[in-house]
Parts: C-alpha cells; structure tokens; sequence
C-alpha cells in the first residue's frame, strides 16, 4: 500500500502570524512620529506662506485705498489682524466736508463715523492662521516716520498685540521679522523688507526654547 506525498502547507502558523505582527507594530512605532512631525513642519510652512500673501496683499491695499494700512499680531496666540490707520488730520477733514469743523476746533470731540467706515478697505479684518500654529515673536524697527503710529498703538502692545507692521501708500513698508512657532515642529521666520516690501520666508528651523510657544 502505497502513502499519498501530504500538500505543501499553505498557510501560516501562529508563531509565523505573531512575529509578522510584531514585525509591523515595530516598524508602525518608527513611522507614526515621522509622519506626525511631517504634518506639524507643514503646518507651520503654511502659516508663513499665508502671512507672506497677506503682507504682499496689504501692500497692495495700502497703495490702492492710499491709506496706511496695520498689520498687527498677538504674541503667544494665533491671533492676526490687518486694519487702516487713521490719523487727527482724517477726522479733520471729514468734519470740514460736513461744514462743521468749528466744532472741533473750539474743543468738541471728533467723530470718525463721518469717514466711510463702512467700507470694506476701511474696517479691521482678522485673519485666520492655521490651527496650533503660535505666534512666538514680532520685532519691527522703529523710525521717525512711524513714531507718531507706534505712540497711539502704546496701549495695544502692552494688551499682548505687536508693534504696527506699518504699509504705506508708495509702497514702502516697515521692515518686520515675524516667527510662528509650532510645538511639534519648530518654527519659521517671515522678514518684511521695508524699502522694497519684499517677503523672505525661511526654511523650518529648529524650535526656540526662549521663544513664547517654542518647544
């Protein structure tokens, strides 16, 4: 009586399933973070990308309306806002197109509603940056042009908002350094150029454990 040769073995055994989960979990523990910290250096990329459009586009704005327009930035948060500038001299004005400048000259109080508020290019507009993304530093230099701006914005700054990040109707701007900070990832710093308005953004940098929402 002649044995029938057994099937080779199609499956795997136990031993086999378990050491290629293993196998899998081990190599998954290595990706995971990778892919993790990849998605946190993008996220902060896109931040600075978006300030670099919305300094270029209030540039643009600044030039268009001739109004100098303010971008300003709370340190520590994700909070950004771009709004226009509005000095005595406007409200001056806009009370001599009512014929009513006496009374602003024998001490009444000024009423900015006489300007066109109501404009879109005239109102503050918050912008919206990507989430867990912080706002770690804001230095922007100071020059006699902006001293009387910088002055009236004292009491902003000391609410946790930045210096003015001043755009001016020919073009010129402050020259600023803006960082954004993500924990995960670190951070990168967007420069402002004033004479040109040129925008550098840097490459993702290592966090700055000194900066307001470094790692």
């Amino acid at each position: 009586m002649r044995l029938k040769k057994s099937n080779p073995r199609n499956a795997f055994t136990l031993v086999e399933l378990l050491l290629t989960l293993a196998i899998l979990v081990s190599v998954a523990a290595l990706v995971v973070p990778t892919f993790g910290v990849l998605l946190a250096d993008r996220r902060v990329a896109r931040a600075a990308d978006q300030m670099r459009v919305e300094m270029m586009q209030t540039r643009l704005l600044a030039m268009r309306t001739g109004r100098i327009q303010m971008l300003q930035l709370k340190i520590g948060t994700a909070e950004a806002r771009v709004k226009p500038y509005f000095a005595m001299s406007d409200l001056t004005e806009a009370v001599d197109q009512t014929g009513s400048s006496s009374a602003l000259l024998n001490g009444g109080n000024a009423v900015p509603t006489t300007i066109d508020v109501e404009s879109s290019d005239n109102v503050t507009r918050a912008i919206d940056l990507p989430p867990s993304i912080t706002v770690s530093d804001a230095k922007v230099e100071s020059t006699s042009r902006s001293y009387m701006i910088d002055t009236q914005a004292s009491s902003e700054v000391g609410e946790g908002w930045s210096q003015p990040i001043l755009f001016y109707p020919d073009g010129t701007t402050s020259t600023a350094g803006v960082t954004f900070s993500q924990e995960e990832a670190g951070r990168v710093i967007v420069v402002l150029r004033g004479l040109t308005g040129e925008v550098i953004v840097s490459d993702v940098l290592a966090a700055d454990p000194n900066a307001i929402g470094g790692s």
